[in-house]
């Protein structure tokens, strides 16, 4: 299939350093009808918070969950079949604020398009990093 056959995939990424509220705030997105109306979507992980996603809500139903421990780990490869394996038809990445973002970019699907981009921080600790 060429690029031009290929569907687009809408992406909602949330970066940010640990701590800072990413994980809570696409829950509520999640759990939100105005953000979440049953499409089927790929929540790509790539770090591990306090804060952790409940696979029986009722708004993960339709939500897969693919974990990255390590940024080389992202590639257009690895990105494109875990999209197609769950059946995406939108993607959210909560990204490792630590992490160089221009790597996901360059792995990105050239059917993936962002939609958003949001950066989060804890006023109370973002001076320390």
């Amino acid at each position: 299939m060429s690029i031009r056959e290929q569907k687009e995939l809408p992406v909602y990424f949330f970066t940010g350093f640990l701590e800072a509220g990413k994980t809570k705030f696409i829950k509520e997105s999640l759990a939100d009808p105005k953000f979440n109306e049953g499409e089927k979507t790929l929540l790509i992980l790539c770090e591990e918070g306090i804060e952790e996603y409940e696979p029986e809500a009722e708004y993960m139903a339709n939500v897969t969950i693919e974990c990255f421990d390590e940024a080389e780990q992202l590639t257009e490869e690895r990105l494109r079949a875990r999209a197609l394996r769950s059946g995406a038809e939108r993607i959210v990445v909560e990204y490792n604020g630590m992490w160089d973002l221009g790597a996901f970019f360059e792995a990105m699907p050239a059917e993936w398009t962002v939609y958003q981009l949001m950066f989060f921080a804890d006023a109370t600790t973002i001076l320390n990093y």
